[in-house]
Order: C-alpha cells, then sequence, then structure tokens
C-alpha cells in the first residue's frame, strides 16, 4: 500500500511532535538530574533569596556555601551571564560567589539588599577586586 501525499504530510507532522515531546521530557529529567539542592550541615538555616545581608553576616559558612551553590547554578543557566565577557566572572565558581557575596555584605550600605540581588550584582561589581577582601 502507497500512503498517499496528504497521508505522509500527516505522519511526518505527528513524528516530529512526539520528537518534540520526547526532547522536552529528557531535556528537563536530565537538568532535574544534574541539580541537586545542597542542604547545610548541622542543622543550619537555609539560606533563601528574599533575606537580607544581616542574615548572610549571621549564617555559618555551610549555610552560606549552600545557598552559593544553588545561586550559581542559577547564574550558569541565565542568559545574562553569556553576555558577560570578563575572565574573572566566567572563572567563577561558588566558593568565588560566596566571596563576592561576603565582600558585597561587607559594605555598610548594602547590609538591608536581599540575597537574590546581591548573588547577580557581587560578581559583576567585584570582578576585579583580590578574594578576601573586605572593606
Amino acid at each position: 500500500m502507497i500512503p498517499t501525499p496528504r497521508l505522509q504530510i500527516w505522519l511526518r507532522f505527528c513524528s516530529v511532535l512526539i520528537a518534540i515531546a520526547v526532547f522536552m521530557t529528557t531535556s528537563s529529567n536530565a537538568i532535574a538530574a544534574e541539580r541537586r539542592p545542597v542542604i547545610p550541615a548541622n542543622g543550619q538555616p537555609i539560606l533563601g533569596g528574599n533575606m537580607h545581608g544581616s542574615d548572610w553576616r549571621d549564617a555559618s559558612n555551610d549555610s552560606k556555601q549552600a545557598y552559593c551553590e544553588e545561586a550559581f547554578a542559577a547564574f550558569r543557566g541565565s542568559a545574562a551571564q553569556s553576555y558577560i565577557i570578563s575572565h574573572n566572572i566566567q572563572s567563577l565558581s561558588p566558593k568565588g560567589l560566596c566571596d563576592r557575596m561576603d565582600q558585597y555584605y561587607s559594605l555598610e550600605e548594602y547590609a538591608d539588599d536581599r540575597l537574590g540581588s546581591a548573588a547577580a550584582i557581587a560578581p559583576i561589581l567585584f570582578a576585579d577586586t583580590p578574594l578576601g577582601t573586605k572593606y
């Protein structure tokens, strides 16, 4: 039996839809498998993007590192980071992000800023300052 041209078009359309559905399902599962939330050790509080600089300053290193792991994954997954050409930002790590946030919150005028804002601004603002710098 020879399929009619209309049937051939319909079959191709269906196969493309199925391929797209499989691709979308596979991609989201792969991303979910790669990202695992980091929970701070010893029952330390979990930091969130809506918390403020005072919460950051009071948090343990484990809590800070856990937040930076998640914020770093979000930063690397954002389209904006691909436009940044600074080597210091392109070579950023979760530990480096934590250091930049420490620098950010060492300035008193940023104490009330939310962690989510600091995670976005600090790597750019302090891209050219030496790690470990406090003001």
